[in-house]
């Protein structure tokens, strides 16, 4: 090969390792993940009223029942939370879903920026509700501040995790251009109206965040479907007589007829499967 050819050969190269150079870097400097931040901007007269959709059970506990609402959360004021970090109390207040009535103080809740995540402690449990980074897939445990034992045993092992980033979500006809999507729970088991005779389950949550909005969409639901036995005159009886004793009251009537040598025999008052637990849905309607 000439030198002229060699030189030529070489240029070409160069160029070519340049241009890419270029453009590796163009698409890196183009990259970027938007903060959690972004998806829940706190200011102090910032507010968000939405639909409230209230599921209850009636009937002794055996039918769902749709109850609804207006409420407004508002940022009321900046204050300090229990670690002297700087946090925000969010006031919710309640009228009917006309809008025709007066606001009411329902409840209020405290929201912590910190620098990598977002906690809320509502009803004295604190939540991990948003995270960085924000991407798609990304997984974190929301309720590892919560002791989720007895009753809140329905909250242990919840994986938090970010899916339709930067899309748009459409909620009461309005369209938010650029949204995230937080998947907290999705389980459950049986079926009560295929299978009323047998337990079942349900736990689900997820929450929509708009950027520059904040939270536009909220569904959650917790029901557990199962038999409950009541029972009341209970007696302990005796094997090597037809007597029988009536337990008093506030004595555990099986340790007593253990003492006793007998067994105990109660009458059944009720005998039905029941739901327990509740569900919530919100849907923005007005924002500032």
């Amino acid at each position: 090969m000439t030198t002229s050819k060699k030189y030529f050969s070489l240029v070409i190269v160069v160029t070519l390792l340049c241009l890419g150079f270029q453009f590796c870097k163009k698409q890196t400097d183009s990259f970027t993940i938007d903060s959690y931040k972004e998806y829940y901007p706190l200011e102090v007269g910032k507010y968000i009223i939405y639909r409230l959709d209230s599921t209850v059970f009636v009937n002794f506990d055996t039918e769902k029942e749709i109850h609804s609402y207006q409420v407004k959360d508002m940022v009321d004021a900046e204050i300090t939370d229990a670690a002297g970090q700087q946090a925000y109390r969010i006031r919710r207040m309640i009228r009917n879903l006309d809008g025709t009535g007066e606001w009411k103080d329902n409840a209020t809740f405290m929201v912590t920026p910190l620098n990598r995540s977002l906690e809320v402690v509502e009803d004295n449990l604190r939540y991990i509700k948003l995270t960085n980074p924000v991407k798609e897939n990304y997984y974190w445990e929301g309720n590892s501040y919560i002791q989720a034992i007895e009753d809140l045993s329905y909250l242990q092992y919840w994986e938090y995790n970010y899916q339709n980033v930067a899309q748009p979500y459409i909620v009461n006809d309005n369209t938010f251009e650029n949204t995230i999507t937080v998947q907290q729970i999705d389980e459950s088991s049986g079926d009560p109206e295929l299978y009323p005779n047998s337990f079942a389950s349900k736990d689900y949550s997820t929450e929509v965040y708009a950027k520059n909005t904040g939270l536009i969409y909220k569904e959650f639901i917790h029901w557990t479907y199962q038999r409950h036995i009541v029972v009341e005159r209970c007696r302990i009886k005796f094997t090597s007589s037809p007597d029988s004793v009536q337990c008093p009251p506030d004595v555990v009537c099986t340790t007593l007829a253990d003492s006793m040598n007998g067994y105990v025999r109660c009458d059944t008052v009720r005998n039905s499967f029941s739901y327990s637990g509740y569900g919530i849905k919100l849907t923005a309607i007005e924002h500032n």
